[in-house]
């Protein structure tokens, strides 16, 4: 295998500030860091796509991550349909140290492997929380009609309280970060981005690449057709995205009452590691008066110090593998929601074209018949013709150009109709096939989550297990009558 040594990337985005200039560099205790390399013996292209009307590009398909072993596992499309991709997010490393804006990269090994012809091609580069930013910005963009994994909330209390640099705040973010880019490779359309491609192997950072503010007018855009939106309703309710909206709802409103509950469990678990190592130095204390069973009253206070870190040990490991990914599925379900509500407004949209074609055709089909306005009283009528008689209007030639303006309009609105019953008919299909991506991705994370809550589960009490046993031959040792 041929391997080169990449330079250090020059990072340019600016999403919330620059990256800043600086020499000092802090590890946050994940392994040596270094500057990013690749090693590849293959240039061949990843693959050909297609291209659907709302920007998607699809084929293929996706096999499950290894839960187990930490490691993104997806079978990417190409002309062999033989391109698996891993991918890992790891070793934080603090940049930037000793300016007014340091910062936290992490290392995306990205592992391209041709299970046919065993070709491996490697990428190591480092990348800021802005630049998956980036990436899922790009992603939302690109494929309009497609759901993109949330990115870890970025609005915590860390940012207020200046927490943000901790290894535990840090720890966290790389997890929800490395579950970010699994879940893009696991999604059949969105792991055909070329912007995932830049992403993983891009070497440098061009301004091309940068995040730009968004413009007033599209703050204001965005304004209208929210205000648009919320008085246009969809007349003609499809079952199936009732179906899916009233699942989606429930499954984010039982993970959130998961959450909920499960915060209450942690909680406690801090509270008892606390109680633990108190009781374990208390009953040290106690060796030191209880001479004739000081050694026995000794273990018991260090298997209950013991105790206490296994009991905080569950209780990371569950915030970070399990409550991370469980808050990370409510924001899924809510941009599954959104997607629903845009399939709406389509539809909305089409309903109240369809609407005005028919009042416009029957306004001039009332007029070729020469028939009174539904609702106009006699005496507006006559109002009507004494000012068209005033004006020297001839009410025959006033018709007749009502009546052509009117079948010019007829013929505006009906390919208007047919543009917008297309669009909204493709984009229902393409979100009735994503509720599938979905659910497949749902149970990928599911399985994996719940795998991680219970192997710390069974590593907890296998450690609870070994603690207190070796604190019962002191015990054995007591004499007793």
């Amino acid at each position: 295998m041929q391997e080169s040594e990449y330079d250090s990337v020059v990072w340019d985005t600016n999403i919330g500030g620059d990256h800043g200039q600086g020499s000092g560099s802090a590890a946050f205790g994940h392994g040596p860091s270094g500057t990013g390399t690749a090693a590849t013996t293959s240039t061949s292209p990843l693959g050909s796509t297609h291209t659907s009307p709302f920007g998607g590009m699809g084929g293929g398909s996706h096999d499950s991550p290894d839960a187990g072993s930490g490691k993104v596992a997806a079978r990417e499309p190409d002309d062999s349909g033989d391109v698996e991709t891993e991918v890992t997010v790891d070793q934080p490393r603090k940049e930037g140290e000793g300016t007014s804006n340091p910062f936290v990269t992490y290392l995306v090994t990205t592992t391209r492997t041709n299970r046919r012809t065993r070709e491996i091609r490697r990428y190591a580069l480092r990348r800021r929380y802005q630049d998956f930013a980036w990436l899922h910005e790009q992603l939302y963009k690109q494929f309009v009609a497609s759901v993109v994994p949330p990115l870890p909330d970025r609005r915590r209390l860390e940012y207020l309280t200046g927490d943000r640099f901790s290894e535990d705040f840090v720890g966290k973010r790389k997890h929800g970060l490395e579950r970010f880019v699994r879940r893009v490779i696991l999604h059949p359309l969105l792991r055909t981005s070329h912007h995932l491609t830049v992403f993983l192997e891009a070497k440098d950072w061009s301004s091309e690449y940068e995040i730009r503010p968004k413009s007033e007018n599209g703050v204001l855009d965005s304004i209208g057709d929210t205000l648009l939106n919320t008085f246009s309703k969809v007349r003609k309710r499809d079952e199936r995205f009732i179906e899916m909206r009233d699942t989606v709802g429930r499954l984010g409103d039982n993970l959130a009452r998961t959450q909920k509950l499960y915060m209450r469990v942690t909680k406690r678990q801090h509270d008892l590691q606390q109680a633990y190592e108190e009781l374990g130095t208390g009953l040290v204390d106690l060796g030191d008066i209880e001479t004739g069973m000081t050694m026995a009253l000794v273990e018991a206070g260090n298997a209950l110090k013991a105790h206490h870190l296994a009991v905080k040990r569950l209780a990371e490991q569950t915030e970070d593998l399990f409550l991370g990914e469980i808050d990370e599925y409510i924001s899924y379900c809510e941009a599954y929601l959104d997607l629903l509500r845009q399939r709406d407004q389509k539809q909305a949209e089409f309903e109240d074209l369809t609407e005005y074609l028919q009042q416009t055709a029957a306004e001039r089909d009332r007029l070729a018949n020469h028939q009174s306005a539904v609702g106009v009283s006699a005496v507006t009528n006559f109002i009507k013709g004494k000012v068209r008689d005033l004006r020297g209007v001839d009410p025959a030639i006033s018709r007749q150009q009502r009546i052509e303006n009117l079948g010019a309009r007829i013929g505006e609105l009906e390919a208007a109709v047919d543009a917008s019953r297309g669009d909204s008919a493709v984009f229902s299909e393409l979100v009735a096939e994503e509720y599938e991506v979905f659910g497949r991705i749902k149970q990928h994370d599911f399985k994996r989550a719940f795998g991680a809550l219970a192997s710390s589960h069974i590593e907890f009490y296998s450690r609870a297990v070994d603690i207190w046993r070796a604190v019962i031959p002191e015990l054995e040792k007591l004499p007793v009558d």
